[in-house]
């Protein structure tokens, strides 16, 4: 999933100076998600000690912390305070998007030959290709008994529980749909990548996993059957919102600044909506140029500056944003239809803040 707080609110800006534009107006959404992950984190090793075997304890443990911040939980908390709902009920259900995560970069790393997680070795990298497909495949089964045991202690229908575990299930199945036409893209010329191609990619993946973790915690919060489906429909809108705005930052050559490896999605053959448009829409100059570093598997510092600059383009970046905007256009018309408590709304308008930038 996209970055939901970063130091950057320009990244024009930052694509021409490399520098990061700290601000501090986003105090209300940063004190939001350290709270959730100060709440989270002990119920996660709480749960691993409960149901796994002691001697795979610390691999897992260690699967858990290559984030910034537990945001899938996070957006579950958000989805059950906004209809009134006490998230310390919730717990176990919070937990359980994050061990699916969890077992999601596991995969993706292995998919990817990523070394590396958030400045330290990958999953992969630390305990061998087999073992993280085997830890990945535990972390997924320990998501669904985390969820499944929080029925024992909610006042909740079986048969909308049944249902919110099948979307579970479904949800697991989406995102790895995405990610296997992220893979097919690796393949693809640039050429043959439409926008509807890139953006039912995102949607798939960091799109409907948003979704359902707003729609989880309204369901578990006491939120009707219309609030649900309104909370699904705004988190599917700003996952892929957010997913955009992140594929933009992996063109900041700042690995502090963004918190992950400038440029890697490019090195991996990705084809991400920047330089899709870029291409789209450049001189056939351009394109050969995009062309020709589309074959190298590790960009020199002057590649990556010709990328930034033709990134870094009035009509690229204007293109980008109007993308953001429709989806946080719809994201804001079915996040009304939820009526939320005024934190709640308080949290997102930040959130859309930090989206816009």
């Amino acid at each position: 999933m996209g970055q939901i707080l970063t130091k950057i609110s320009k990244v024009s800006k930052s694509l021409d100076n490399e520098i990061g534009d700290k601000q501090y107006k986003y105090e209300l959404l940063e004190n939001s998600l350290r709270e959730t992950d100060k709440i989270i984190l002990p119920v996660l090793k709480d749960l691993v000690k409960k149901y796994i075997d002691n001697s795979i304890w610390e691999q897992l443990e260690y699967s858990l912390i290559n984030k910034e911040h537990f945001d899938r939980a996070f957006f579950v908390k958000l989805g059950c305070e906004a209809v009134g709902g006490n998230y310390r009920d919730i717990l176990s259900a919070m937990a359980s998007v994050e061990f699916r995560y969890a077992s999601g970069t596991a995969i993706d790393d292995v998919f990817d030959n990523n070394d590396e997680r958030m400045g330290k070795a990958s999953m992969p990298e630390k305990y061998g290709q087999n073992p993280a497909l085997s830890l990945a495949a535990i972390l997924k089964s320990l998501s669904s008994m985390s969820l499944l045991s929080n029925f024992e202690t909610l006042d909740i229908d079986p048969a909308e529980f049944v249902n919110i575990n099948f979307k579970d299930e479904f949800t697991h199945y989406q995102v790895y749909l995405g990610q296997l036409a992220d893979l097919k893209s690796e393949h693809l010329t640039i050429d043959e990548i439409t926008d509807s191609y890139y953006l039912n990619m995102i949607k798939d993946s960091t799109g409907v996993d948003a979704g359902y973790c707003f729609e989880l915690g309204c369901l578990l919060g006491g939120g009707s059957k219309d609030q649900q489906n309104a909370f699904y429909e705004f988190g599917v809108a700003i996952g892929t919102a957010l997913q955009i705005r992140d594929d933009l930052l992996d063109y900041i050559n700042n690995r502090q600044l963004i918190n992950k490896e400038p440029f890697r999605d490019f090195e991996t053959g990705k084809k991400r909506i920047p330089i899709i448009i870029a291409y789209r829409f450049g001189s056939e100059e351009e394109k050969k140029i995009i062309r020709d570093l589309l074959k190298k598997e590790i960009l020199s510092t002057e590649d990556k500056k010709i990328l930034s600059s033709l990134i870094n383009n009035e009509f690229v970046l204007g293109y980008i944003n109007k993308l953001k905007k429709d989806l946080l256009d719809t994201a804001m018309n079915n996040f009304h239809k939820v009526n939320a408590k005024d934190r709640v709304k308080s949290v997102i308008d930040q959130i859309i803040q930090q989206i816009n930038g």
